[in-house]
């Protein structure tokens, strides 16, 4: 629909372009008609004086005709190619703000399960069993169900129970993060499952570079493990999913870049942020700490998209899934000056 309706303002103007020059023709015409008027007045002489005043209004009427004309051209083509222009804008803008926000619904949308995957597998009896006992047979044989888990769940790096001081028992990648004996007190992800008061609560921290994953960029997900598995039951250790977050960000992001590149000549970047601006996923190559260079982000979001720097500027603010939202922000970054955005 956008593109018929550029199509018929490119169509207007050019008739219009056609008409003004149509009329320009025939007041040319007219010019010449003027001045051949005047040259057989002056042969005529004193006979030709009237038709000589008639030659004269002619001409007149000829240089009306121009300026008009000139005033037309100025004024109507100019008025169509801004209209043009700022609908071209309008319709692009809208694109970026709806790829945005369903970037933004896709990863709250996953996340989400992430939130659900780790309170549903810290009531699993091997889990709950080698938390509680804290025996070689039944810590190994933890470890062992969790690595099945994950065999079934290719997105996290690994899965790790930890007791009440935050050391790691088991986990379930051990020969490719042997990690057992780390000491994990200091993380949030931790200390907010120790300090949660029912198994329907989850902790939560990153992205952050892990340890538990040679470094690489993560979310860790956490709730307490508690007796007999229940949600009211004694807490008895902390188990923490850890999350492939670039699987799922950048890659959300990188595929949202290309389908919008498809449709431009223009730049596309893309970024996930929180609402501070620092940046926690991008289409390009960020440095840790990142921070959006956008001013007045809130009005960006509430207007849905913005010229920016140089920039058109999509934005999608995350509206959650179910029980869990980021609170994150989607942002598409397209340049505009080349093709007449700006």
């Amino acid at each position: 629909m956008e593109a018929s309706r550029n199509v018929l303002i490119k169509s207007i103007q050019k008739t219009l372009e056609n008409s003004l020059e149509t009329i320009a023709s025939v007041n040319t015409d007219l010019k010449v008609l003027s001045i051949n008027a005047k040259i057989q007045a002056a042969r005529a002489g004193a006979a030709g004086a009237g038709f000589g005043v008639v030659a004269d209004e002619m001409g007149k009427l000829a240089a009306h005709t121009e300026n008009i004309l000139a005033d037309l051209h100025t004024d109507m083509i100019g008025a169509i190619e801004g209209l043009s222009n700022w609908m071209e804008s309008d319709s692009r803008g809208q694109r970026l703000a709806q790829v945005a926000a369903h970037n933004i619904d896709i990863i709250d949308r996953n996340l989400y399960e992430r939130s659900c995957d780790v309170r549903w597998w810290a009531t699993d009896s091997a889990i709950v069993n080698a938390a509680s006992e804290c025996s070689k047979e039944k810590i190994d044989f933890a470890s062992r169900r969790m690595g099945v888990i994950l065999e079934a769940y290719t997105v996290y790096f690994d899965l790790i129970l930890c007791d009440m001081n935050g050391i790691i028992l088991c986990n379930g990648r051990p020969d490719r993060y042997p990690c057992a004996g780390l000491p994990m007190g200091r993380y949030s992800w931790f200390n907010q499952a120790l300090a949660s008061h029912k198994g329907s609560e989850y902790g939560f921290e990153g992205p952050l570079s892990s340890p538990l994953a040679e470094g690489k960029n993560t979310l860790v997900y956490s709730c307490g493990v508690r007796e007999h598995g229940q949600a009211d039951g004694k807490l008895l250790g902390v188990l923490g999913v850890v999350f492939n977050w670039d699987a799922l960000g950048r890659e959300v992001l990188l595929q949202a870049r290309s389908a919008l590149s498809a449709e431009t000549e223009n730049a596309v970047t893309c970024y996930i942020c929180r609402p501070d601006g620092i940046i926690v996923a991008s289409s390009e190559k960020v440095a840790p700490g990142g921070k959006i260079t956008l001013d007045n982000l809130s009005e960006i979001i509430q207007s849905k998209f913005k010229i920016q720097n140089g920039a058109l500027v999509g934005a999608g603010l995350s509206c959650g899934f179910e029980t869990y939202k980021t609170g994150w922000i989607s942002i598409t970054m397209e340049s505009g000056a080349a093709n007449g955005l700006i």
